[in-house]
């Protein structure tokens, strides 16, 4: 019996080489496809805003479902694998101890020979309620939209509801932490005002459909978000083909004086540009972002301190872009250097918050207020 009993050893260690062999191999397949999964996270969490902001999730959970088909593929064949050996093993021990019984029956009739073996697998699935992520709900307005924004005692001292007109240009100054971001980021609906609403038009942004509402507010950022694609593709990045028109991609780059420069180059717009745009300059790169914000058509166009990290030379350029752009659409931008902002309809200082001052460049410089003083020392 105990001779009998021994043949499972041999035949148990050699269905584990096998299986730590095929573990193996698969296990380095599922890395690999790990690691690509991995990579296009990290470039979709880095660049979150820039993607939120054109409408960009089902396009990139796309692309990460379709990177995720071959890791699931290797798992699945991994899973079979798996399963086999162990339906061999077990198969194995159980026919053994079936015949062990059955001569243990023979041998010993008297004696009622029980094998107990017990294998439990626990498996703990750790499931997150549903993010509810608005701006993929077909909810909400789609009004036709003009451009003019009312800020309704969102935490705001003085006026107590700011209005920018449709077509205006407009500045917005003030120290680290004086809220100018923020306003940005509640035009756009990046979040929502815990106190007080905001107007586009007439309509409250709670009520127009988010994903529209980003359709018609494009933004550019301090570090504009550019792919691994050509300038073309990079412009028109997120919109069909039935939505732009290669005609339409050279308009939004010569009002973002970038089609020169793009026309200098020896493949012109089918130019690959390098991980994060890595082949362009700084001001390069903005001009770029600002030409896919246009494209768009918006009737809000939003720049976050864009010229912030650029030389004289480039934001030269790009507020050439910025001032020609305004001239189809709202323009809000948050200014680093006020020698930018001087052609602006209006200036809005900000400090703690709370609107101090507003005016046309000459008028705050008349005043000889903050906005002022900020000039003197910048």
């Amino acid at each position: 019996m105990a001779l009998l009993c021994s043949f499972q050893f041999p035949a148990y260690f050699i269905i584990r080489i096998v299986q730590i062999k095929e573990g193996t191999k698969r296990q380095r397949e599922m890395v690999e496809e790990e690691n690509k999964a991995a990579n296009l996270a990290t470039v979709v969490l880095s660049n979150m805003s820039t993607i939120k902001a054109y409408n960009l999730q089902e396009h990139f959970y796309s692309i990460f479902a379709q990177t995720l088909e071959p890791l699931a593929q290797a798992m699945k064949r991994q899973s079979m694998i798996s399963a086999f050996i162990f339906a061999c093993q077990y198969s194995f021990t159980y026919i053994l101890i079936a015949i062990t019984l059955y001569f243990g029956k023979v041998l010993m009739l008297d004696n009622e020979i029980t094998a107990r073996i017990a294998a439990e697998n626990v498996v703990s699935v750790l499931k997150e309620s549903a993010i509810d992520i608005d701006n993929l709900s077909e909810e909400g307005q789609r009004p036709k939209l003009e451009g003019s924004i009312a800020l309704q005692n969102v935490s705001f001292r003085y006026p107590s509801r700011p209005v920018i007109e449709a077509g205006q240009s407009v500045a917005l100054v003030g120290p680290s932490g004086s809220g100018k971001s923020s306003i940005i980021s509640l035009i756009q609906r990046m979040y929502n005002a815990t106190d007080g609403d905001v107007y586009l038009d007439k309509y409250n942004v709670r009520s127009i459909n988010p994903a529209y509402l980003r359709r018609m507010v494009a933004a550019v950022g301090q570090e504009p978000t550019l792919f691994s694609f050509t300038i073309k593709e990079n412009i028109a990045y997120g919109m069909t083909e039935s939505e732009v028109t290669m005609e339409k991609i050279i308009e939004a780059a010569k009002i973002a004086s970038i089609h020169d420069f793009i026309q200098s180059l020896p493949l012109g717009y089918d130019t690959e540009i390098g991980e994060f745009g890595a082949q362009l300059s700084g001001g390069q790169k903005q001009r770029i972002a600002i030409a896919r914000a246009i494209v768009r058509r918006p009737v809000v166009l939003l720049l976050d301190e864009a010229t912030a990290a650029l030389d004289s030379a480039s934001e030269k350029a790009v507020q050439l872009a910025f001032e020609r752009a305004g001239k189809t659409c709202t323009c809000i931008q948050i200014a680093h250097r006020l020698s930018s902002i001087r052609s602006v309809d209006k200036i809005y200082v900000l400090v703690n918050g709370a609107i101090a001052e507003e005016g046309s460049h000459d008028t705050l410089i008349a005043k000889r207020g903050i906005y002022y003083e900020m000039t003197q020392s910048s």
